[in-house]
């Protein structure tokens, strides 16, 4: 069957799944910052800016196969999708301290310590050879399992652990129906963002299921599209 052919997935991966997400994040992190430009503004539409900039480095790395640029890009594109997901963490943070005028300071540190617990990539990815992207892959994204354990819990503990406790903050805070269904909207399409980097880190290291590759070359980046679409629908939209 054509999907179960590894290049031809790579192509589809390539042509449709890498290339759309960089023009829908740079249309929606355009649209935030034209609206307002400020530190809810700003965390915000980096989430939009990294994954685009992730999927760019993405897909410049595979046009340059058998280039010791391929493999450099390939990791940073990696390095910046994980980090584009912590703005979301950061994002939940400052709605809750949205009144706290002086937590500026304290947003950046937080900023700062996120992208260094991101540079697990480069560190575990590079000098214990967790990410394999060269020709003895037959230059296809392979993690190894020690990679996609420690990436689970790193993402587990950093941000599904702080989102959670931010998500029920944000359901106290926020009163009426209508801001309600925004943080509703919002929480749900954060989650799906988090099991959008679960799964990316499992495509790449369970190569051999040619059931689960198909599911999530068919499933999960349309999934990921409506969770991008709902985070900029519930505050992005109209983010003050």
């Amino acid at each position: 069957m054509l999907l179960q052919s590894i290049f031809t997935q790579r192509i589809i991966i390539i042509l449709l799944v890498q290339v759309w997400p960089i023009l829908l994040s740079s249309y929606l992190a355009y649209k935030i910052l034209k609206r307002a430009k400020n530190r809810s503004t700003f965390i915000l539409s980096s989430f939009f800016i990294l994954i685009s900039s992730a999927y760019f480095f993405a897909t410049l790395s595979a046009f340059l196969l058998n280039t010791s640029l391929a493999y450099l890009f390939y990791i940073v594109g990696i390095y910046f999708f994980f980090f584009s997901h912590c703005f979301l963490t950061i994002f939940s943070w400052v709605l809750v301290k949205l009144a706290d005028k002086s937590s500026f300071w304290k947003s950046c540190v937080i900023i700062i310590l996120y992208g260094v617990i991101s540079t697990y990539i480069f560190w575990i990815g590079f000098y214990f050879n967790g990410i394999m992207y060269d020709s003895s892959t037959n230059w296809i994204p392979t993690y190894s399992w020690f990679f996609l354990i420690f990436s689970w819990a790193i993402l587990l503990i950093f941000l599904i652990t702080p989102q959670i406790y931010f998500s029920f903050k944000l359901l106290k805070i926020f009163e009426g129906v209508i801001l309600k269904q925004r943080i509703n909207r919002f929480i749900i399409s954060v989650f799906l963002e988090f099991i959008m980097v679960f799964s990316v880190f499992l495509y790449n290291t369970w190569v051999e299921s040619q059931i689960y590759r198909t599911f999530y070359i068919l499933v999960l980046p349309i999934t990921s599209n409506i969770a991008a679409f709902l985070i900029y629908k519930s505050f992005g939209k109209e983010l003050e």
